[in-house]
């Protein structure tokens, strides 16, 4: 296959033969309707024979979307057909405008026809609801008890949709939307907004204050009392919880006292929580009314305009989110504190068994949880998701520990952890957890940084390699022979004539080759500064997990280190080392660190710049200074007798800091 004319070089699709792939997807998706129809006959004449309590099987088959809706809404619908609207609209817009508009249609069609008002708007509800969750949950049918009409003070008609527990099924975001696309019906059909009065106001108050219920937000009072004053439309609710009301129990428009769990949903884990998605569709519809909405989702944000004249500072540190901490059921194990090292590292990506809201990390840190982890276990985790189901992978790095005779190294085999795991005193870091960054993107949090991995300098390599002289340079730099690795030129640019399918086996071929390659230091470096690549790993030591005030005594450290049989050596580093301090439990608070009991050599620390304490005592405590630095940046070392080596990566560590060497010098 050619391609007639200059193409992007980042096109995923370069290369693949796209009409096959249709093809084969096809031949797939036909297979299986074959194999469905053949699973719905046998069934539809089993159940002729009377045995089961109908004699029709009830799931009926969809599709698509559209249809699925149609099928599910069946006894609502009441004949009416919606499944070609849909998919017109699916056409043309996303999910979420398709059924803000579907639900308009439908319910002034209902209207048109001669339905009431009442009926009209919970159809059309439930029809966008439905949309919204693809039609594959049971919230359009249980999530929604019923919709009324009820007045207002003034004599107006408003709207007042009752949720339901199984609303909790829908997620947030459609929880959410749900009453926007309610607002957008009532609009369409001419019905007033809500106008609540202070006691409906302070029902809904006292219901979150008396909720024991599980909460992802609670919102304040101040935060309720804008919602439900702010929002067109009445959020109301059966009655799920056996508690009442005692202060507003007996509230115009509100039927019992007891508390109404649909209510406290919507508005706590949609309204509030999902503000920024919510945002939006309202600004990009032009949707008036929904003003409330921005004070949530710019909660948070940093307000310029209270800020002075001068020149703004803005921290670009990533901040920790503690929630999943909160939720912390007892008996379940911890595995990382917030952004604190010695947690999971963050690796982008997705491995072949990973799915939807799900990562992936290598067996070896499975086994060094002690198989508290294992595929399909759920985990919460800090960003970006409430959580994710784990996968393996067999690229993630495994864990880094700390055997009981001093010696530091990374274990990526999962046999090897259990033959060493009696020597193991300590797993100093979980390893690399792989996450897609549409995960990122699905649950609306900024994307963070992450370890310059592999695969990623391979990927940039590629695109630097776009000659054969490009290649040659690779190969001397690297010592490498041509031999060993893949034929052609991965980065040659894209032409009129470039034969766009050998080129995508080509850099697939480089790719595989790359990410597996080993790469010391010299040759890394040289690599870096030639072709504009990054150091990977393990040439890159965790520098942000150093605290800045341990530097200075590193320094003088290096300063009066030796270099010898391909080691940096520090002298006495670990004199009065004890790995039997490690097998103690952590006090809950540190004292003032004691440098004269410091294991290795004493030199006075720096006073705590950015924090009121000094950073991880309990390292220098039981490690000392100099194997304290190694651990933090995850330098390989051994010890022998009092001395420290640094087996692994202490070049990027003389380099970054402004050190050189020659030979042993």
């Amino acid at each position: 296959m050619t391609e007639a004319g200059p193409r992007d070089v980042f096109d995923p699709l370069l290369g693949l033969d796209i009409p096959r792939l249709e093809a084969e997807m096809d031949a797939y998706h036909d297979w299986l309707d074959q194999r469905a129809d053949d699973a719905y006959q046998i069934a539809t004449k089993m159940r002729k024979l009377g045995l089961d309590h109908t004699k029709e099987v009830e799931i009926p088959r969809a599709s698509d979307l559209a249809s699925r809706t149609e099928k599910l809404l069946i006894h609502h619908l009441e004949g009416e057909e919606v499944a070609d609207d849909i998919r017109a609209l699916l056409a043309e817009h996303d999910r979420e405008t398709t059924s803000i508009r579907m639900g308009q249609l439908v319910a002034k069609r209902f209207k048109d026809k001669g339905h009431d008002l009442q009926k009209s708007i919970d159809v059309g509800l439930r029809v966008g609801l439905a949309i919204l969750t693809e039609a594959v949950l049971v919230a359009p049918l249980e999530g929604i008890s019923e919709v009324r009409l009820l007045a207002n003070v003034d004599g107006s008609q408003f709207l007042s949709i009752y949720f339901a527990g199984p609303i909790r099924a829908a997620g947030g975001t459609a929880q959410a939307l749900a009453v926007l696309i309610a607002d957008m019906i009532r609009r369409e059909l001419g019905v007033d907004a809500y106008v609540p009065t202070q006691p409906e106001v302070e029902r809904v108050k006292e219901e979150f204050g008396l909720y024991r219920g599980n909460l992802q937000y609670r919102p304040t009072p101040e935060e309720i009392e804008s919602i439900v004053k702010a929002c067109p439309i009445m959020i109301n609710g059966e009655s799920t919880e056996a508690i009442e009301c005692a202060g507003y129990g007996r509230v115009r428009n509100i039927d019992e006292p007891r508390i109404r769990g649909g209510v406290l949903l919507v508005i706590g884990e949609g309204l509030c929580l999902k503000a920024p998605k919510i945002q939006k569709h309202t600004e990009r519809l032009e949707v008036t009314g929904w003003e409330f909405i921005s004070k949530f989702a710019n909660k948070g944000k940093d307000d310029d305009s209270k800020k002075g004249t001068g020149p703004i500072f803005k921290s670009r540190k990533v901040p920790p989110i503690k929630k999943f901490m909160k939720d912390i059921i007892a008996g379940r194990p911890v595995f990382g504190a917030p952004l604190e090292p010695g947690g999971f590292r963050l690796r982008y990506g997705r491995a072949r068994p990973s799915g939807l809201a799900a990562g992936s990390c290598s067996a070896a840190s499975m086994a060094a949880m002690d198989d508290f982890i294992t595929v399909g276990t759920q985990m919460k985790i800090e960003r970006p998701g409430k959580a994710c189901a784990i996968t393996p992978c067999d690229i993630a790095e495994g864990p880094w520990v700390l055997m009981s005779d001093g010696e530091f190294k990374r274990i990526d085999d999962e046999a090897q952890f259990r033959a060493e795991k009696a020597r193991i005193s300590m797993v100093w870091d979980n390893g690399e957890l792989v996450l897609g960054y549409g995960e990122f993107m699905e649950n609306n949090k900024n994307l963070v940084p992450a370890g310059y991995a592999q695969d990623w300098w391979a990927a940039d390599l590629l695109d630097a390699l776009d000659s054969v002289g490009a290649v040659n340079e690779f190969c001397q730099l690297s010592g490498i022979a041509q031999t060993e690795l893949p034929e052609g030129v991965p980065g040659a640019p894209v032409g009129p004539s470039t034969n766009l399918d050998e080129r995508f086996h080509i850099r697939r071929k480089w790719r595989d080759v790359l990410h597996l390659t080993y790469i010391d230091w010299t040759a890394a470096k040289g690599i870096a500064l030639r072709f504009g690549t990054s150091l990977p790993s393990p040439h890159n030591p965790w520098w942000l997990d150093l605290p800045i005030e341990w530097v200075p005594s590193l320094l003088k450290l290096i300063g009066s280190a030796e270099i010898k049989d391909g080691n940096l050596i520090f002298k006495d580093a670990v004199k009065g080392w004890n790995g039997k301090n490690m097998e103690n439990l952590l006090p809950e608070q540190e004292d003032d660190l004691d440098i004269e009991a410091m294991p290795g050599p004493t030199l006075e620390l720096e006073q705590p710049i950015f924090a009121t304490e000094l950073a991880h005592v309990w390292v220098l405590r039981i490690h000392g200074i100099a194997k304290g630095c190694a651990l933090m940046l995850g330098l390989g070392h051994h010890h022998q007798g009092n001395d420290l080596f640094l087996t692994q990566s202490w070049q990027a560590l003389l380099d970054g800091l402004g050190f050189s060497y020659d030979g042993d010098r």
